[in-house]
């Protein structure tokens, strides 16, 4: 089961020990547990893998990429800033 979404973004997270990514993007369906809307927003949780056009995260959610997306650097400080709704876009987060 897996969430579908898309103006999507992958955005490392700079850790000067371990950076990490995540996902923000826009979604479209939702049938895993109804959590979101469509048009909603999300931030994911620490990305594992990302094989084709799925995200699988730590938490165990998988979202389906659809379409074109983007790539970010972003700090801890704009990681929380995402979380809360912001858009990379709207951070003017540095492009990849």
């Amino acid at each position: 089961m897996k969430t579908i979404v898309r103006n999507w973004a992958l955005i490392t997270i700079v850790d000067e020990l371990s950076p990490f990514k995540v996902l923000w993007a826009v979604v479209v369906s939702d049938n895993v547990r109804n959590r979101f809307k469509e048009s909603d927003y999300l931030c994911s949780s620490r990305i594992l893998y990302i094989e084709d056009n799925l995200v699988r995260t730590h938490t165990g959610s998988c979202y389906e990429l659809i379409g074109e997306g983007s790539e970010y650097v972003a700090s801890y400080v704009q990681l929380i800033s995402l979380i809360g709704g912001l858009s990379p876009d709207e951070l003017n987060l540095e492009k990849k």
